[in-house]
């Protein structure tokens, strides 16, 4: 019998987005790699979201070895096998191995792992996520209210909490001023805390806000880049600073030299005017000590029509530097052990193309 494979996302994740109104909508995965929601939090409490049918129909697609529900073609770690996708006789955390073994769909636990992308706001308008800065200041009322119930009916129970995966943790005054006002005895299981951000506003003032129990606990951070030069990061970061940048991660690297981070990750949504610049990339991750330099295609939010997402997507079948993309993926700055290549990683080493019918956003064209 041929071995299935196992995803414990959907047996773990509650992800709540505020990307479409009204704000809430959940998901059990990145919605980018799992397109259905399970519910509303603004309309729905999280007992009856985190197993309503939905959620238990995508966890019967993985325990079926289907993944229907799946992006597989985006999906970085079911394209590499890797992270929370492994062979299920693998598995050995004892809630997924009660899982498998007993077929579960209705779990006897809530969210272990709760990212907070409910509020968009962000320092910076990166042409990749939006047209302009946004900062939701008329969305406080149900931006407040979805935070308030997750801190009452999910926060007890988990042990992982992403701050954040919409915009900036310290870009957005809500979730600013949560890091800031954040009381851990609201959290008695919470083991980690995962910064999401741009850097541009990391300063060490900005840190010491922090009370030191939460920074005890900020034990990852993810800082989204996009580019290794001044000149494509002021494109790619619409109203960053790239010597700000550098500044910056100079004190990042020392939280992670010194703690409490334990793992550092750069990441470069790769596209038209940067992949060149891949290799680079890479040098700037090993610069500053990152464990992780994580690169991913291009997807799009909304902000391009569908011509401008062709010439922009290197990795798409027809681009016309498509095939000096898989030349730069044989740099041999990617065999470096902190490179990550995500749902690009079918590309290294082979001429592979990928067809738009694969990409919803252009299969009515």
């Amino acid at each position: 019998m041929t071995a299935r494979l196992f995803c414990s996302k959907p047996f773990s994740w509650f992800e709540v987005t505020g990307w479409q109104k009204p704000q809430g909508d959940v998901y059990l995965c990145c919605p980018t790699w799992l397109e259905t929601p399970v519910g509303n939090l603004q309309e729905q409490s999280v007992a009856e979201i985190w197993n309503g049918e939905k959620a238990q129909a995508i966890r019967h697609s993985i325990l079926d070895g289907s993944f229907s529900y799946c992006h597989k073609i985006r999906c970085p770690f079911l394209q590499s096998e890797s992270g929370p996708v492994q062979l299920s006789e693998d598995v050995t955390d004892p809630m997924m191995r009660m899982a498998i073994e007993q077929e579960l769909t209705d779990l006897p636990w809530g969210p272990q792992e709760i990212n907070c992308a409910f509020d968009k706001s962000c320092n910076l308008s990166c042409p990749s996520c939006r047209h302009e800065r946004i900062i939701e200041s008329d969305q406080s009322v149900p931006i407040r209210l979805i935070q308030s119930k997750l801190e009452k009916e999910a926060l007890p129970g988990a042990r992982y909490l992403y701050i954040t995966g919409s915009g900036d943790a310290f870009g957005s005054p809500f979730f600013n001023q949560w890091l800031r006002t954040m009381r851990l005895g609201d959290a008695p299981k919470l083991q980690h805390l995962h910064i999401h951000t741009n850097a541009q506003l990391w300063t060490p003032r900005m840190w010491d806000r922090i009370p030191e129990p939460v920074r005890s606990k900020i034990l990852s951070a993810e800082i989204s880049i996009d580019a290794a030069t001044a000149g494509t990061y002021v494109v790619n970061r619409r109203g960053g600073s790239f010597e700000r940048l550098m500044e910056n991660l100079e004190f990042v690297q020392s939280l992670r030299r010194d703690g409490p981070l334990k793992r550092l990750t750069f990441s470069m949504v790769v596209q038209n005017n940067n992949f060149r610049e891949m290799p680079d990339f890479v040098r700037l991750g090993l610069r500053f000590g990152a464990d992780y330099v994580y690169f991913s295609q291009l997807v799009n939010w909304g902000t391009f029509d569908d011509d401008e997402f062709r010439r922009r997507s290197v990795h798409l079948k027809g681009n016309e530097n498509h095939k000096e993309f898989l030349s730069v993926l044989d740099d041999s700055m990617f065999d470096e052990s902190v490179v990550y290549l995500g749902n690009l990683a079918r590309f290294k080493g082979q001429s592979l193309e990928v067809s738009e019918a694969e990409f919803p956003e252009l299969q009515s064209v």
